[in-house]
């Protein structure tokens, strides 16, 4: 049977505290009647020893006094046994009980004294010869037990309500903090179940810093790693199906566009086109720019890895905006871009960065729309390289978030959502980023390179301008 933390907690607590309550009551109440009795039989001496050594005669009103002073009732009985005064009302002979009480000269404990029945009342009996009486009476010392009892009573119940009280409150407490403790033990158990079924969803710890809350925080670190973990699972699995797709696509899409160019080509070499028919260049740009597509999802799926060699980004920029120019006019898109400068070298990829600035490029001319426009343009520094393609589009839409730069993830009705996955992969791969910004009305794509070890004059000095 399982025994809960609750209990494990609660039962020995409760069951100290029962012990030890239990024991400081009762040895406070026997305490306390030892006082109460010794308080009552130091008051009675005290009224003996002051008649003891008076003159005056016993008589009804000074026993009167007396049991007023000590609460108990006197008798004066004379040598013969004869009651000659008493405090007790309807007492005019000593019962035969009273008779044989032995003389004390002091009183030393009301316990020990012999118990007798006068009248309906029991009394503890003490008999003291005094000699403060002129005619040698003996004083017999009454003291009621309801009396005695009253007192010890008055004694033992406040340590005992106390004891109650106190066990009753750390009973409460501990319960209320054992109730408390497994009520939390409770959460983080359906938590971790929760975790188990796969759904790492964080647990409110509480403003308590203890022990539960420390293992709540770990749990919510954990469940924030294996959401890390399951999102690159995730990723890892699209990048896969990604690479398959790719693979068999490109494969097939590069063989049928290197021979629909050739043919392009042929036919031009054959049919020159006549003057101001730009129809077989802008074919062979729209094939070239297909190619180039192809090969960027090779580079996404994993096929091809070319080794890196040194680039010109300008050059490089000049073929992407040659190839995009046909998509321009089509959506009434204006085009900014300055060719003009000195070589900007790179140690990249070259057809895996022209494909992330194509993808880039084309996106951006989607975004902007007819009558919109886009930038492209180059800004270094001593560390890296920074390719920016600027629109003046909407922007991604907020609800993408972080899920911008993964695979098959878009916002067009009819996009498949591999250029920025394409782009952020070739960043990646060159040990620099991809990033954007909306500044303005402008959406900005900063795709960062890092830089040669061995940099001209000619770009140094481009880049301090």
């Amino acid at each position: 049977m399982q025994w809960s933390i609750r209990n494990q907690i609660l039962i020995p607590l409760v069951l100290i505290q029962v012990v030890a309550v239990t024991a400081t009551a009762l040895t406070t109440a026997a305490l306390a009647v030892r006082r109460s009795e010794r308080e009552v039989v130091d008051r009675l001496n005290g009224v003996i020893a002051a008649l003891g050594h008076a003159s005056f005669p016993y008589t009804a009103a000074v026993l009167a006094k007396m049991r007023g002073l000590s609460g108990a009732d006197f008798v004066a009985v004379s040598g013969d046994g004869r009651v000659s005064e008493t405090s007790l009302a309807g007492l005019t002979e000593l019962p035969a009980a009273l008779r044989s009480v032995p003389a004390v000269a002091r009183i030393d404990s009301l316990g020990s004294a012999p118990s007798v029945v006068v009248g309906q009342t029991r009394f503890r009996a003490v008999k003291i010869r005094p000699s403060g009486d002129p005619r040698g009476l003996s004083l017999l010392v009454l003291y009621p037990e309801t009396s005695r009892r009253q007192a010890r009573d008055e004694a033992v119940l406040p340590p005992v309500l106390l004891g109650l009280g106190s066990l009753a409150a750390m009973a409460g407490v501990t319960g209320w903090v054992a109730r408390q403790t497994g009520v939390r033990i409770r959460k983080i158990r359906q938590h971790v179940a929760q975790i188990a079924e796969g759904r790492f969803l964080d647990l409110d710890p509480g403003r308590r810093r203890d022990e539960v809350g420390d293992l709540t925080r770990s749990i919510n670190r954990m469940c924030a790693q294996l959401r890390d973990m399951q999102t690159t699972i995730r990723r890892t699995e699209r990048a896969r199906l990604l690479a398959q797709l790719g693979a068999g696509l490109a494969h097939q899409l590069r063989n049928s566009l290197t021979g629909a160019r050739m043919s392009v080509q042929l036919h031009a070499k054959r049919c020159p086109a006549r003057e101001g028919d730009e129809s077989l260049d802008v074919a062979l740009r729209q094939l070239a720019m297909t190619e180039e597509h192809v090969k960027g999802m090779l580079s996404l799926g994993r096929v091809e890895r070319r080794p890196p060699e040194v680039c010109d980004l300008r050059g490089l920029l000049a073929d992407v905006a040659l190839l995009v120019q046909p998509s321009c006019r089509h959506a009434k898109v204006t085009l900014r871009y300055e060719a003009a400068g000195p070589p900007l070298e790179v140690l990249a990829d070259p057809s895996g960065v022209r494909a992330a600035v194509l993808n880039l490029t084309l996106n951006a001319i989607d975004a902007a729309g007819p009558g919109g426009f886009v930038g492209l343009g180059v800004t270094g520094d001593e560390d890296a390289w920074t390719i920016e393609v600027a629109d003046n589009g909407p922007g991604p839409p907020p609800e993408l978030g972080d899920q911008l730069y993964e695979a098959f993830v878009t916002s067009k009705p009819e996009g498949v959502g591999l250029g920025l996955a394409l782009a952020h992969q070739v960043a990646a791969e060159h040990g620099g980023a991809l990033s954007w910004t909306r500044e303005g009305g402008t959406t900005r794509f900063r795709l960062r390179l890092p830089r040669p070890a061995v940099v001209t004059p000619e770009e140094a000095e481009w880049a301090a301008s």
